[in-house]
């Protein structure tokens, strides 16, 4: 026995293997990721309806919709396993959790939906990267 398995114990093998390509936790972070798009797009709607953030202008609320779109292209891109799709995903709520902030506007759906990307949806998604072009 070498001295990392005294401490250690024994490890597996491999530790991401992955017997399905698609199982159904992978499905529901695409479905997570998807609806996490909808938010921004539906937050626009309310904006020009002047029911959320009435003071603010109308680009404001048109950034929010295409960064609801780039979101839900990225999670359709993680769903056929490309790896723009993550990445495309993550970029975009990141952009979105800073370009509210930026404005002063501490939204707390961005922040929380950035914490459940990475606790929820790359959980799946990390042991499958091998299978993403």
């Amino acid at each position: 026995m070498s001295s990392d398995e005294e401490i250690f114990g024994k490890r597996p093998k491999e530790y991401f293997e992955v017997k399905e390509k698609k199982s159904i936790p992978f499905i529901l972070s695409c479905i997570y990721m998807g609806f996490m798009g909808f938010i921004p797009i539906f937050l626009g709607i309310l904006g020009f309806m002047k029911i959320y953030f009435p003071g603010a202008p109308a680009w404001f609320f048109i950034l929010n919709i295409i960064l609801g779109i780039v979101m839900i292209i990225g999670s359709i891109g993680t769903y056929y396993f490309k790896k723009w799709g993550v990445f495309l995903f993550g970029l975009t709520l990141f952009i979105d959790i800073l370009f509210h902030l930026s404005l002063g506007f501490e939204e707390l759906d961005a922040i929380n939906g950035l914490y459940l990307f990475i606790g929820f949806a790359l959980v799946p998604i990390i042991p499958r990267w091998k299978f993403f072009n």
